[in-house]
């Protein structure tokens, strides 16, 4: 097969795939083996309302079994390139290694792939595509247009969604929109719990960025994991950016906040921010002498921050994925993914092929290829263990996972970098 499109890939991505791919770019299908494929499913449709997979045997029996296809629906082109990019290539990995294996149920999955362009057109157009493809299920990748646009038209034509690492809680959307990320309040309260009980700290100051509404959320999800123990907060700090106008001098200055830290010294230091604000903040720290450690979540996880080196040493945060683990499972995936892409697996990419092992798991338990089926055995997964931990669905299509710790720390050949302490994959 020939496979048409206006971008250059190298040609193992999309040509010496153990799967039959068909791209499909902006809307334009370029496989003509799909060409005499009807529109179809307009009399499945149902409307997204509690109680929606409480049908009776007899109705489900009724719906008409899919095709054995999975979709990834991603932006591999435009500004949020690298996120697409990390989903497509997670779930071709794991749907090589499922077809390597025989497929399921005698038969190979076909992988289809949706560009779109990191637009909300885009990922609705990429969502007809799929209903008219007949497909079964479809991996989202962590962008908002993916999460968002096509809640309605996925729910309607009864096709399953999972999204490989939004932050937004998508199970209250409809019946078959599903997330295995780890939820941030299972993450934050794992990391609180080892804190106080594995530390033995009782105090904790929080600094929240006012701009970032992220920031706010997980503010919230710290105080409340914090007032679940016999820990205190001794500050309530806040930091806006010097940009804002009409904000008072001290809220856009990190060494006034930092200044506070000084009477009633806490154990650790909360920030919810963005990493490259954490790596500031961490330097008005050891400039005043405030020597306690950042807590946080991964989005430290990033140059500005790892280069601090001795200046971040003891940072703790929670995460959801461990490239490093010594779990068999875990390395063959790294190994796997580094030969084939030429970089080491991100948290997106470990979760869109655990994303795709979960459809693919699904479909074998499942009954038929029948849209409910196939939901019901999805939403019945118990501790599947995936790259990145055990995944269990709650009656939402949330995912319930352990959650993964770093803390920051010196090599044994020398240099600094965040070390898993708590692995639970």
């Amino acid at each position: 097969m020939t496979i048409y499109n206006n971008r250059s890939f190298k040609s193992a991505k999309f040509f010496n795939s153990l799967v039959f791919r068909a791209i499909l770019i902006a809307g334009i299908i370029f496989s003509s083996a799909f060409s005499d494929v009807k529109v179809a499913f307009a009399s499945e449709k149902t409307p997204p309302e509690v109680g929606f997979g409480d049908k009776s045997q007899e109705a489900i029996m009724k719906e008409r079994p899919r095709d054995p296809k999975i979709g990834v629906l991603a932006p591999i082109s435009g500004e949020l390139k690298v996120f697409g990019e990390d989903a497509v290539d997670g779930a071709e990995l794991a749907a090589d290694e499922v077809n390597a294996k025989g497929g399921i149920k005698n038969n190979e999955l076909e992988l289809l792939v949706y560009d779109t362009g990191g637009s909300m057109p885009g990922a609705r157009l990429g969502v007809e595509t799929f209903i008219k493809h007949r497909v079964i299920a479809v991996v989202g990748a962590a962008t908002a247009e993916v999460s968002f646009a096509s809640n309605k038209s996925l729910n309607e034509n009864q096709m399953i969604l999972i999204s490989a690492g939004s932050r937004r809680r998508l199970g209250d959307t409809g019946p078959y929109n599903f997330r295995n990320t780890l939820k941030d309040k299972d993450g934050i309260s794992g990391l609180v719990k080892h804190l106080v009980e594995k530390n033995g700290w009782k105090r904790f100051a929080i600094l929240t960025s006012l701009v970032n509404d992220y920031s706010i959320k997980l503010t919230a999800a710290f105080k409340a994991s914090i007032s679940k123990t016999d820990a205190k907060l001794s500050h309530e700090l806040y930091f806006v950016s010097s940009q804002m106008k009409n904000v008072a001098g001290d809220e856009t200055s990190l060494s006034a906040q930092v200044k506070k830290l000084h009477e009633n010294t806490p154990d650790a230091l909360i920030y919810t921010g963005d990493g490259d604000e954490a790596a500031d903040l961490v330097k008005e720290m050891r400039a005043q002498g405030i020597d306690i450690p950042l807590i946080g979540g991964e989005d430290l996880m990033v140059p500005a921050f790892t280069a601090l080196g001795k200046k971040a040493e003891g940072t703790l945060i929670y995460g959801g994925f461990n490239v490093h683990s010594d779990r068999p499972n875990v390395k063959k995936f790294v190994d796997e993914f580094t030969k084939r892409y030429k970089r080491p697996p991100s948290r997106l990419a470990a979760l869109s092929y655990d994303a795709y092992m979960l459809l693919a798991d699904a479909i074998d338990r499942a009954p038929s290829l029948r849209p409910t089926h196939v939901r019901l055995a999805l939403l019945d997964t118990k501790d599947f263990r995936g790259v990145t931990g055990k995944v269990t669905f709650d009656d939402t299509g949330e995912a319930k996972k352990d959650v993964f710790i770093f803390k920051f720390t010196k090599s044994s050949k020398g240099g600094y970098g965040f070390k898993c302490i708590v692995d639970p994959s």
